[in-house]
């Protein structure tokens, strides 16, 4: 048990050096402390884990300054590739820096909608909407987000979560760590009388789906 031990310790030191040489100390440093901010974060949702997400999260930005740029890039790609305006109905799309969305104090229209942001917030509580259409499509992407979404139990619902730093979680299914995602269908989806489809994709994210 001890020898294991230490060949983790060792392994791990060798995986640091290794990786600060290439890519600079203060450049892993910082993913760390993201990872930890991150862990803390989905366990307590304290104020302290959220400064060192956004610190650890500028001192890459500033460090691989092009990296961030090229992440941005394709990440809009992405989005663009997928945000396609439905056949009927109405549907919002926006792209911004920053984004703090709530939507779950009074009763507000569901239609669908495509929004990539760098950095934001959002809460949305679907028991509380008004369809617009029988069928819903959410497309939510960016950089660094998190991302809370009550639906009623009774919608069918097609889920594509993927987060490549942080967590996705929906009922019982949870995955947490590096490069997550998360599908699922429901089994009446095709029978269902409401529809909504969720595409959700974020660089780093805690991404929680509830049904009440």
């Amino acid at each position: 048990m001890r020898r294991s031990s230490n060949a983790i310790v060792f392994i791990a030191a060798g995986l640091y050096l290794a990786l600060g040489a290439v890519a600079g100390y203060a450049t892993v440093n910082a993913v760390l402390l993201l990872l930890l901010g991150v862990h803390r974060y989905r366990s307590d949702r304290s104020r302290l884990s959220v400064v060192v997400i956004a610190i650890s999260t500028l001192v890459l930005i500033v460090n691989q300054f092009a990296l961030f740029v090229v992440v941005v890039l394709v990440s809009l790609g992405i989005y663009y590739f997928r945000a396609r305006p439905p056949e009927f109905g109405t549907h919002v799309s926006n792209h911004r820096l920053f984004m703090n969305m709530r939507m779950e104090e009074q009763s507000w229209v569901l239609r669908s909608m495509s929004y990539w942001h760098a950095f934001g917030e959002i809460h949305m509580d679907m028991s509380l909407a008004v369809p617009e259409e029988k069928e819903t499509t959410i497309v939510l992407q960016g950089v660094v987000g998190n991302v809370d979404l009550i639906v009623p139990e009774d919608y069918g619902m097609q889920v594509e979560a993927s987060v490549l730093i942080g967590q996705a979680s929906f009922r019982q299914i949870q995955e947490g760590g590096m490069i997550q995602r998360l599908s699922w269908k429901s089994p009446n989806y095709e029978q269902s009388e409401q529809k909504l489809k969720l595409q959700l994709f974020y660089l780093v994210g805690d991404i929680k789906i509830r049904t009440v």
